[in-house]
């Protein structure tokens, strides 16, 4: 039943905005429809009892058999870790929904508008089933399919919706980056969806081989020790660039910085791990060993994450760009936490995955809503926000905090969990340290680059202050619920710990 609820209810939602002709029931029906489903699965955690002991079987449904030979199904499986990232999805879908409910539109007639919310909103439904299902599958093609589902609304989005950059271009590239369009929603659609589109082909070939190789295309049947070199460096750089692993990150900052608001939001919050998820569903758990080999390559790449991400984050003038910079920073623990192998790591992981969806998603939101009342999102233009949006400001300023890991934060746990494994896995030694202060000066600059941005932004002061405009109710109510969250999880991470329980044993390398 939860399964049927999970695919369905949005593609219902889609079916209702495509007929209704009400502003607000398409304004607010899919918000309303992504809640009914979030609180199915909530309802379903403490049905199962999945929180409060471990008695949990994995639940697996198969809808349909479409190549018995290789076992190619319609399977899907919810596990306590699809479980976590369900809840994550969702929010961040709900999250991108609020975002589109002041969404400024190109035309001011009642028909145009309509359209217009209908489009995004439909396009944000349709991101949601291909998340959801890839999250749950059991199945190789299923994955690939719903991987597809998701990633192809994103170019219609940007290329729509998305916003056009004033940057100016120099060097001896000029004319090149001119020609490009450098800065334009077009060239920011069409580098994210050729980047993605390459690592889609590299991704259904590497699944390709393994599911024919193996016999059968289930994720579950298939045995572990598949170590083809191959198909790993396949698997790796299509997941690698969906998830903007250095050096396949590229198209991250010039995709965040050209969307709209809600773009932003399901990237940074769950679409950029997708290919982590590929990482726990297929390579760690079905090649294990070969993952377990290269495993110091990925660390040191996303070492460079971490440090490349927050360094640049410090020179950028555009919020947008610093927040994509610093989700790409994110990132790299998330990575690093993975490949420790031992369970205190690869629960940091999962942490910081629920933990970094959450806080980029009020940090985007926050910034789309500095660019809704502002009409800029330059640093350098921004000031004396705390006069002039004092609630706005608040928010920003907790999300500041929540981002470089304060105590009592989702961010301080899954940090403190993550250098906790680094040095578990690399003990004290040389390395080891060397390990350890990657992250913490990851933590360092992330300080720095959001405490400038909080005092250029927030509490510098100018003589000519804005007319006073601050957020609307909808918008505090999104960021309130946020805000709770992350402080939830912060103070009680054993809500998080208890649904994981054992999962960590499936993703322990040998």
């Amino acid at each position: 039943m939860i399964l049927f609820f999970i695919l369905l209810l949005p593609l219902v939602s889609i079916i209702t905005l495509s007929i209704s002709k009400k502003i607000n029931v398409i304004k607010f029906n899919p918000i309303i429809t992504m809640g009914i489903s979030l609180g199915i699965i909530i309802y379903f955690i403490f049905d199962q009892q999945i929180a409060s002991n471990g008695n949990f079987d994995n639940l697996y449904i198969n809808f349909y058999t479409l190549i018995p030979a290789f076992d190619v199904n319609m399977s899907f499986n919810i596990d306590r870790i699809s479980i976590l990232l369900l809840i994550l999805s969702h929010l961040t879908i709900i999250t991108a929904f609020f975002s589109t409910l002041n969404f400024k539109l190109i035309s001011d007639t009642y028909e145009q508008n309509l359209i217009r919310h209908k489009q995004i909103n439909i396009l944000i439904s349709l991101i949601s089933i291909g998340i959801n299902g890839l999250i749950i599958s059991n199945n190789l093609f299923v994955f690939f399919l719903f991987y597809e589902i998701a990633a192809i609304p994103i170019f219609l989005m940007i290329s729509t919706f998305g916003y056009n950059l004033k940057r100016e271009v120099s060097g001896p590239f000029t004319a090149i980056l001119k020609f490009f369009n450098v800065g334009s929603k077009e060239y920011g659609s069409y580098k994210i969806t050729i980047y993605l589109f390459v690592a889609s082909i590299l991704i259904f070939f590497g699944l390709a081989i393994l599911g024919i190789s193996s016999g059968s295309f289930e994720i579950s049947n298939i045995t572990t020790g598949n170590n083809s070199v191959f198909v790993f460096w396949l698997l790796l750089i299509g997941f690698g660039t969906h998830s903007a692993l250095w050096p396949l990150h590229t198209w991250a900052p010039d995709g965040h910085g050209t969307a709209p608001t809600a773009g932003s939001i399901i990237f940074a919050g769950i679409l950029m791990k997708i290919g982590v998820i590929g990482f726990i569903k297929i390579l760690i758990p079905i090649m294990n060993e070969i993952t377990f080999n290269y495993s110091n390559v990925i660390i040191f790449l996303a070492s460079v994450n971490i440090v490349y991400g927050a360094f640049t984050a410090l020179r950028q003038n555009d919020l947008k760009y610093v927040a994509a910079y610093a989700s790409l920073s994110h990132i790299g623990y998330i990575f690093i936490a993975l490949m420790t192998s031992n369970e205190t790591g690869i629960n940091g992981a999962i942490f910081q995955i629920i933990s970094h969806g959450l806080i980029i998603c009020l940090l985007f939101f926050t910034v789309g809503v500095i660019y809704r009342i502002k009409k800029t999102r330059m640093i350098s233009e921004l000031n004396s926000m705390l006069d002039c949006s004092p609630i706005l400001s608040y928010f920003f300023i907790f999300t500041a905090f929540a981002s470089i890991g304060f105590p009592l934060t989702s961010g301080f746990v899954s940090e403190f969990m993550i250098i906790n494994g680094i040095y578990k896995y690399f003990e004290f030694s040389k390395l080891g340290i060397l390990m350890i202060s990657i992250p913490i000066l990851g933590i360092l600059l992330t300080t720095i680059y959001m405490f400038r941005v909080v005092k250029d932004c927030i509490f510098t002061l100018n003589s000519n202050l804005n007319e006073f405009f601050d957020m609307d109710n909808y918008e505090i109510i999104i960021c309130f619920i946020l805000c709770i969250l992350i402080l939830f999880i912060g103070i009680y991470p054993n809500f998080i710990q208890s649904i994981l329980f054992d999962s960590y044993k499936g993703l322990v390398m040998k």
